[in-house]
């Protein structure tokens, strides 16, 4: 398998001008994609928001890049500039906009921007581990007579690549080249997406803070990657759930892909809510699915065992 970099500090590689400049390690780099520095350069990483699989669609590969729930950043201290302090920072333009495409799928009825709320990073604390955890969104639609309201939002666009060091000789090769360009950037390289992974370390999140939202009264919305979408839909298409999307539902998992509308300009990549991998049923219900999966399989017990002794017994 082969994947490709789609998109360099939110720069798409996939024309040819104008050239993407590698950035420096540790430069302090500002993200595209929220009102800070890029995590990645601040830590001495290579600044890969996407890749592109084989099929041509895409997997993110950053944190940020969906819909970026910081909301603090460093800055120089006025009084000390010496010293960092952390100040608060407000929404871009590319995060309101990915909030409002969200809101206008999950609330019905006529409203504007101005009756959409959002908290990021809310603590959720659960006292009897000792332990909390951090919702990416909270939202609230503060409509007047609004039947859908208070969301719990999480984002998880992608996740981990195999072979990342693969990944990272490209770039340092791509970085030296003289000069660099955006048709060798983009060359394909040894190295895979692992969705596995991604849903494997979302589960007990999904699960804790799904049954909080429940509890609460809430609903949690869940907006992921297509890849993660079609994984996950692989697992409950035999389950037929009823679309409650008109009705009392309590979960909503919707996926962003590419918009491929218009031809490729300079920039990011732009996404859109793909209406057709959109899930609106009940929490409970799709949680009953996912923990009742599988049937009985007596023939794992059966076979050739190895006794600690060093014998071996066979069961048929």
């Amino acid at each position: 398998m082969v994947v490709s970099v789609a998109e360099y500090l939110g720069q798409r590689t996939d024309v040819d001008t104008p050239a993407i400049i590698p950035v420096a390690p540790k430069s302090g780099a500002p993200c595209p994609f929220m009102d800070r520095h890029c995590d990645k350069v601040a830590k001495g990483g290579q600044p890969v928001c996407t890749v592109r699989k084989a099929d041509s669609s895409i997997w993110i590969v950053c944190e940020h890049r969906l819909c970026a729930t910081r909301n603090k950043k460093k800055t120089t201290s006025p009084s000390n500039p010496s010293k960092k302090i952390d100040i608060s920072i407000g929404l871009n333009d590319y995060q309101v906009n990915t909030l409002w495409e969200i809101a206008k799928v999950i609330y019905r009825g006529e409203f504007s921007k101005s009756e959409i709320g959002i908290k990021r990073e809310v603590n959720i604390p659960l006292a009897e581990a000792g332990v909390s955890y951090k919702a990416d969104y909270v939202m609230r639609n503060f409509t007047e007579g609004t039947k859908v309201d208070e969301i719990l939002l999480e984002m998880q666009g992608g996740g981990e690549t195999s072979s990342t060091g693969a990944i990272t000789r490209h770039l340092s090769t791509w970085a030296k080249q003289a000069p660099p360009t955006n048709a060798f950037l983009r060359m394909p390289v040894k190295a895979n997406t692992i969705e596995t992974n991604a849903w494997r370390r979302q589960q007990e999140q999904f699960l804790v803070k799904g049954n909080v939202v429940n509890q609460t009264g809430g609903k949690l919305v869940f907006a992921v990657g297509n890849a993660l979408y079609d994984y996950l839909e692989r697992r409950f298409k035999s389950a037929s759930f009823r679309d409650l999307r008109d009705y009392n539902w309590t979960l909503c998992i919707l996926a962003f892909v590419e918009d491929t509308s218009s031809p490729p300009t300079s920039g990011h990549i732009p996404l859109k809510i793909d209406e057709n991998r959109l899930l609106f049923t009940n929490y409970g219900t799709f949680v009953r699915f996912l923990t009742d999966q599988g049937g009985p399989n007596p023939e794992m017990f059966d076979g050739e065992f190895i006794m600690l002794d060093g014998n071996k017994k066979t069961i048929v």
